[in-house]
């Protein structure tokens, strides 16, 4: 790999943007997630004239050009020339010539002030003679200490897998399910391609007890695609989950962790124990609203005690993404309460830990479930036949 150095003044950079020569969002990298603040920093920076780490840019073949690192400096800078962006003229450290600059954008710029702006040269490296995996590689390697997520490291690792999870998070997207207000949350740092690498990582390798960590899940990028049905049982999941959202009457707010757990719930389920209660999800959440207020005094004792599930869903819900344990917690909560309100069959005799939890007012409910998880086996294999 041949890399140059050149300098180019921000005039001739935001030119080449805006015509089209240069690419800020190649696939391998993250949205633009830099705040006011930070954009207002680098603006402070360039009127200071001060240094900016170098942008490299890497040329394909046929002469395209795309930014491999120095994405959000470069958005920041095309959106300040274009208005979108105020002088904080409060920015430490104190200056005089700031603060006389504050709350004006680069239109409003004094003659002399916006020709040094135009002028100021940033340092371009240029990447070329690479083999294909190098300029990610470097990518990989320049952002290790940058405070990238985990998703946004292995997003640029190219490979089939990661085009697929990508694609995915898409056709997700485009189904209407990945969106902030059926879920509850944004894509900000590549939240949902993480949560649909994780899920096709269960579904693949057929087990919820493996610990589905950041490096499993970027060994995965590395190795090879995921397989045909594991692609099309996510797909599937989704559609169902959607379903599911949209039947329900109150509004859904899921995290990483529980969107996870309905993803998979809604891939086995179906398969395992059939079709989907319409309103499972709006029930269970709104029993969860009813414990979080307190408002289930009048029910019988048995029924508290079956309540009891949903909080323990609540109490392993937070934080825990990929704890084994609190995987494995959620998803048979998500069962029992299916099997316990909606009648659906059982699995791996959970009928048998219904009646106990029905019987047995004394020990805790999540005693009861633990034992049976780990007696059971529970959620190894991911998919198997209905109990007898």
């Amino acid at each position: 790999m041949k890399l140059e150095k050149s300098d180019l003044q921000l005039e001739t950079i935001v030119s080449r943007i805006n015509a089209g020569e240069l690419d800020l969002q190649p696939d391998f990298q993250r949205g633009e997630i830099w705040d006011s603040k930070r954009r207002q920093r680098l603006v402070d920076t360039i009127l200071r004239e001060w240094y900016i780490p170098a942008i490299h840019i890497v040329i394909h073949p046929d002469g395209n050009e795309v930014v491999l690192d120095g994405q959000q400096r470069l958005a920041a800078i095309r959106d300040f020339f274009a208005n979108k962006i105020v002088i904080d003229g409060k920015a430490e450290p104190d200056s005089d010539e700031i603060r006389a600059l504050g709350g004006m954008r680069y239109r409003n710029l004094p003659d002399r002030v916006r020709r040094a702006v135009n002028r100021f040269v940033l340092p371009i490296i240029t990447l070329t003679g690479y083999q294909p995996q190098e300029p990610n590689e470097l990518f990989f390697r320049l952002n290790q200490s940058y405070n990238l997520t985990p998703p946004e490291k292995r997003n640029a690792l190219h490979g089939a897998a990661r085009n697929q999870v990508r694609d995915l998070v898409v056709e997700l997207s485009d189904l209407g399910l990945l969106e902030k207000d059926r879920i509850g949350f944004t894509n900000g740092r590549l939240a949902y391609d993480d949560i649909v690498a994780r899920t096709c990582v269960a579904i693949e390798v057929g087990t919820l007890r493996r610990h589905i960590n950041n490096t499993v899940v970027e060994q995965r990028y590395r190795d090879h695609a995921f397989s045909d049905s594991t692609i099309a049982g996510v797909r599937a999941a989704g559609a169902a989950l959607r379903e599911q959202i949209d039947g329900s009457e109150a509004r859904i707010k899921f995290n990483k962790g529980t969107l996870q757990t309905w993803l998979v719930y809604c891939y086995w389920a179906p398969i395992v124990t059939g079709p989907l209660p319409p309103d499972l999800l709006g029930r269970f959440e709104r029993e969860r609203g009813r414990l979080k207020r307190g408002d289930v005094n009048d029910e019988r004792p048995e029924v508290r005690r079956l309540l009891e599930l949903v909080s323990l869903y609540d109490d392993r819900a937070s934080y825990r993404v990929t704890d084994v344990s609190s995987v494995l917690a959620r998803d048979v909560v998500v069962h029992l309460f299916s099997q316990a309100f909606f009648d659906t069959p059982g699995r791996k005799h959970s009928s048998d830990l219904l009646n106990q939890l029905r019987s047995d007012l004394v020990r805790p409910a999540p005693a009861l479930v633990f034992d049976y998880v780990e007696n059971a086996g529970w959620g190894d294999p991911l998919v198997e036949s209905l109990e007898a």
